[in-house]
């Protein structure tokens, strides 16, 4: 079982804005290295500001990470999510994640393939508890062959521009960080929706008019009924908006498909899609022009490039997107995108809003596009 590491080392790590920890003897063995043991903990940063969108509001990165250690190296991976999304709390996580090295306990795991199955047989959900483990897998496979994670999974160490995310809210407040982002060098605007229909078409005008050429799509978080939904697509298709992101519930896919066609706008799915089969159906039945994949709701990096393979296979465009995460996450994702050749878009900013950074290194932002750090595993820096 897993046991809880030192009140002393729990007091420690406590300043440092973990909430707790537990240290499992593993003698696991993954890809020919012996794994001998794992730490999960579960953590709790304050954000920079309230971050608000039509799911509610958020205050803190609650998350867990994992490090996985074999002799000098470690490798680490990163779960957090919202709870809206895939049902997890970080609390949840910690146990999922747990529970799931138990279940690895002195077992012998030849491939990253043979690993991320078993814990897709331990457990149906928990994506975001699985994509820690993943990412940490990753890690540590890549940092005992010397190689970066983006090159262990067929990429390179990429730079892609990334999009700046204004949360819901008023005008003022929205063309306040329209102004500096743009002032920082942004070179795609992501805009939150999914409130009052009224006010969110006022905003969208506002921050269309000072855009100055810089592309933006709207992000609705499921907020909207098909009426308001269509309403809005008229002021988009008006603005030039690049495309209109989860307009409406995640499961309605005869409504999406109504709004596809009488919109007039390309529309992007997020919470509907979470593996491959969701991508089927969407594209089955009409719902979508692009498909918004994620680590967090795919499981990790492995499940997440079996979407995006899915996606293309249908000829479908994609965009691999973040939640409220850390350094780890945002370079794991890049490396994702780094190895498939269908993604058009990423909206990889959420380490942005944290504020202590829990890893360093990894990924650089500058001018409005992220790049891949030079070093082994993902190149990151623990820092608590």
């Amino acid at each position: 079982m897993v046991s809880p590491v030192s009140a002393a080392g729990v007091r420690r790590l406590q300043d440092k804005a973990v909430v707790r920890s537990a240290r499992k003897k593993l003698n696991m063995r993954l890809a020919g290295i012996r794994i001998d043991e794992a730490i999960v903990h579960q953590l709790k940063i304050p954000l920079q500001s309230t971050f608000t969108t039509s799911l509610g509001s958020e205050d803190f990165y609650d998350a867990i990470v994992v490090e996985l250690h074999s002799d000098r190296i470690v490798g680490y991976g990163e779960g957090t999510t919202d709870v809206r999304i895939t049902g997890e709390t970080s609390g949840i996580m910690y146990e999922a994640a747990t529970y799931l090295l138990d279940r690895a306990e002195r077992r012998t795991f030849e491939s990253l393939e043979s690993f991320t199955d078993s814990t897709n047989r331990a457990l149906r959900w928990n994506p975001a508890a699985k994509c820690a483990l993943d990412v940490a897998a990753h890690e540590i496979i890549a940092k005992e062959a010397g190689v970066h994670v983006a090159r262990l999974i067929g990429g390179s160490l990429t730079t892609r521009d990334t999009s700046r995310t204004i949360d819901l809210g008023d005008v003022k407040s929205a063309i306040s960080e329209l102004e500096g982002y743009l002032k920082a060098g942004a070179k795609v605007i992501k805009l939150k929706v999914g409130g009052d229909i009224g006010s969110d078409i006022k905003r969208v005008g506002a921050v269309a008019e000072r855009l100055g050429g810089v592309p933006f799509w709207v992000d609705a978080n499921q907020g909207y009924k098909l009426r308001d939904a269509l309403a809005l697509s008229k002021v988009l298709l008006d603005k030039g908006a690049l495309f209109f992101e989860q307009p409406l519930y995640s499961g309605d896919f005869d409504s999406l498909r109504l709004l596809r066609t009488r919109g007039g706008v390309p529309v992007m799915l997020d919470e509907s899609i979470f593996e491959p089969r969701d991508v089927i159906d969407a594209i089955r039945k009409e719902a979508a022009d692009y498909v918004n994949v994620k680590l967090a709701k795919s499981g990790g990096i492995r499940r997440s490039l079996k979407t995006l393979a899915t996606a293309q296979g249908y000829g479908i465009e994609a965009m691999v997107g973040c939640m409220l995460e850390s350094k780890v996450g945002i370079a794991a994702s890049l490396a994702a995108v780094s190895a498939a050749t269908n993604v058009r878009f990423t909206d990889l900013d959420g380490f942005l809003y944290l504020r202590q950074q829990p890893f360093e290194g990894g990924v650089k932002l500058s001018k409005g596009a992220n790049t891949l750090l030079e070093g082994s595993g993902l190149a990151v820096k623990k820092m608590f």
